[in-house]
C-alpha cells in the first residue's frame, strides 16, 4: 500500500505541476485577449508524432515544451536537387544557394546547381486554432521543422521555445513561424536562430491582431547570404490589414529585413535593441504604416532602407506625440549607426483602435533591459514586476524585470531598476510580390 500511495502522490505532483506550469503573464498590445489553449491540463508530448498531432487537432491544447523536439531526417532528405546560384552568392560555401521550388520561379535564369536538405523544414506544422505552445525552462526547442499558422487559425500563443536548424545554407530552406490568414496570436520569449528564409514571415493573408513580444531574432550563421556572417532574411510583414504590436526583442547579428513591411498593416514598435546590422533594419514598403520610438540601434548600417509611412520619434518631436496621440512618444537612440528620419504624421493619425494602453520602458533601460529579458528561459519575474502587473490592471509589461543575458548577450551586471511610464492611447480607426532577392532588397 505504501508503495502505491507513493505512486498516486506521484502523479498528482506531476498534474499539480503541468497546470501551473503553461503561459506565463497575459497577452498584452494588439493581442490583448489573447488565451491560446486557455484552462486545458498542460501536458508534454513525448515524441514529434505527438507534438504534431497535437498542434495540428482541433483540441484547445496547453502543450508544454520539454525537451528537444528534433524534426531532421523524420521527412527525409532531398539528394542532389535542382538549386540555383543567385547573384547574391559571391562567396560560395559561406554564403547561400537557393533551392529551386517547383512551386516557385524564383531561381529564374540563376545558375543552376545541386543541394542536399532536409525535407521537414520546407512545410512548417500547420498549428491549429487555441493552442498554447510553451516552453519549460530552457529546454523547449524545436529543430528542424517551422510553425506555420494560416487559413482562419486564431488565439494562439508560443511563449519560451528555440526554433533552429531549419536548411541554414539555402535561401527557401525553410521559414520558422509563419502566419497567413490569423487573428490574435501572440509570440512571447521566443529564439529564432539558423533559419533558411524568414524567421518571421507574415502574409499574404491578413495576419489579424498579433504582439510578438521578448523574442530573439539570432543572426549569426556560418552561410551567409550577405556573406558576412549576418542573416539577410529576418522579418517579413506582408499581412493586409495587420495590427502588430512590436515590443522587448533582441535583433542581431542581421543583415536585411528587419523587419521588411509592405500592404496596408499597422506596425507599433517601440524598446526594441538592434544590434550589428550590417545592411538595414527597417524597409517599409506602399501601404504600411509604422511608428518608432524608444527603441535602441547599435551598430546599425541603415536603420530605415525605405522611409514609407514611418514615424521615427527623435527628441523634437514631443510636441506633436502630444498634439496627435494625447501622450508623450519616446525618442529612439543610435549608436555608431546611420541616421533614422521619418516623420510622416499620419501614421499618428492613424494608430488603430486595441492594445490602447500599454507600458513605455525609458529609452536609457531598454538596452539592458532587453538583454535581460529576451529570448528563451527568461520567464520568471521579480516581486517587483508582479507588484507592476497589478498596478497596470492586469497588463503585462512588455519588458518585465529578471534574469541574465543569454548566450551571445553582453554581461549587464545585476538586474536593472526600470521606471515606466503608463500610456492611454487615443485610438483612431485603421485604414482599410513576392519576396524581393537579396541584393538591393
Amino acid at each position: 500500500m505504501s508503495v502505491q500511495r507513493a505512486l498516486l502522490a506521484a502523479v498528482a505532483l506531476l498534474r499539480v505541476t503541468a497546470q501551473a506550469a503553461g503561459v506565463s503573464g497575459t497577452a498584452f498590445g494588439f493581442a490583448t485577449g489573447t488565451t491560446g489553449g486557455g484552462n486545458a491540463a498542460a501536458a508534454a508530448p513525448s515524441d514529434i508524432a505527438q507534438l504534431t498531432e497535437w498542434l495540428t487537432d482541433s483540441i484547445p491544447r496547453v502543450i508544454l515544451i520539454d525537451k528537444e523536439f528534433n524534426y531532421l531526417g523524420s521527412e527525409g532528405k532531398c539528394f542532389n536537387c535542382k538549386c540555383c546560384v543567385p547573384d547574391s552568392n559571391t562567396c560560395g560555401s559561406s554564403g547561400q544557394n537557393a533551392i529551386a521550388l517547383a512551386s516557385s520561379s524564383w531561381c529564374g535564369t540563376y545558375p543552376t546547381t545541386t543541394c542536399t536538405y532536409d525535407k521537414a523544414a520546407l512545410e512548417g506544422i500547420n498549428v491549429s486554432s487555441h493552442k498554447s505552445i510553451v516552453g519549460v525552462g530552457s529546454a523547449g526547442v524545436i529543430r528542424g521543422r517551422g510553425l506555420r499558422l494560416a487559413n482562419g487559425v486564431s488565439n494562439v500563443i508560443i511563449q519560451n521555445i528555440h526554433i533552429t536548424d531549419l536548411n541554414p545554407q539555402y535561401i527557401w530552406g525553410g521559414d520558422a513561424i509563419t502566419l497567413d490568414g490569423t487573428d490574435q496570436i501572440w509570440i512571447d520569449h521566443v529564439k529564432i536562430s539558423l533559419i533558411g528564409r524568414q524567421m518571421f514571415v507574415a502574409g499574404f493573408d491578413s495576419s489579424g491582431r498579433v504582439t510578438i513580444s521578448n523574442s530573439e531574432f539570432d543572426g549569426r550563421t556560418s552561410w551567409s547570404a550577405s556573406c558576412d556572417g549576418h542573416h539577410y532574411w529576418t522579418i517579413l510583414g506582408y499581412g493586409k490589414n495587420d495590427k502588430v504590436t512590436f515590443t522587448g526583442n533582441y535583433i542581431h547579428h542581421t543583415s536585411g529585413r528587419s523587419p521588411r513591411l509592405e500592404f496596408d498593416n499597422y506596425w507599433h514598435v517601440y524598446n526594441n535593441y538592434w544590434f550589428s546590422n550590417t545592411g538595414h533594419a527597417f524597409d517599409v514598403g506602399e501601404g504600411t504604416n509604422a511608428l518608432i520610438e524608444g527603441n535602441v540601434f547599435d551598430q546599425v548600417k541603415t536603420p530605415l532602407l525605405t522611409p514609407g509611412k514611418t514615424f521615427a520619434v527623435s527628441s523634437s518631436d514631443m510636441s506633436t506625440c502630444n498634439s496627435m496621440l494625447g501622450r508623450s512618444c519616446s525618442a529612439n537612440t543610435l549608436t555608431t549607426s546611420g541616421t533614422l528620419s521619418a516623420s510622416d504624421q499620419s501614421v499618428l493619425s492613424s494608430f488603430p483602435s486595441g492594445g490602447s494602453r500599454f507600458n513605455l520602458l525609458d529609452a536609457g533601460r531598454v538596452k539592458s533591459s532587453v538583454l535581460s529579458n529576451a529570448g528563451i528561459g527568461k520567464l520568471r519575474r521579480s516581486r517587483a514586476s508582479k507588484k507592476k502587473d497589478r498596478q497596470y490592471a492586469g497588463i503585462t509589461p512588455s519588458v518585465p524585470a529578471s534574469s541574465a543575458a543569454g548566450s551571445g548577450a553582453s554581461p549587464t551586471g545585476p538586474p536593472p531598476q526600470f521606471s515606466w511610464t503608463t500610456i492611454v492611447v487615443k485610438p483612431t480607426p485603421l485604414p482599410s510580390g513576392p519576396p524581393a532577392r537579396p541584393q538591393g532588397s
